[in-house]
């Protein structure tokens, strides 16, 4: 029972090893996928907080339409 699983542990890890010791093939196209991604959410953030500022302004600018009503002590 244990050379069986002996053998099945070596036949899955045993392809691994050379992936783990490898050169680094795809080291550019990762710098430049991370800078893609990196953009991508600068946009998003930027985009997000131009709308808040300007929901904030228009918040702030408008002007109330009703006077508040008065409070009664009773």
């Amino acid at each position: 029972m244990n050379a069986s699983i002996t053998t099945a542990l070596l036949a899955v890890l045993a392809p691994a090893t050379p992936a783990l010791a490898s050169s680094g093939g795809t080291d550019g196209f990762t710098g430049v996928f991370m800078v893609v991604f990196l953009s991508y959410c600068a946009i998003i953030v930027v985009a997000q907080a131009l709308a808040a500022l300007r929901a904030l302004m228009e918040w702030t600018n408008r002007k109330p339409t009703t006077a508040a009503p008065e409070e009664s002590d009773g």
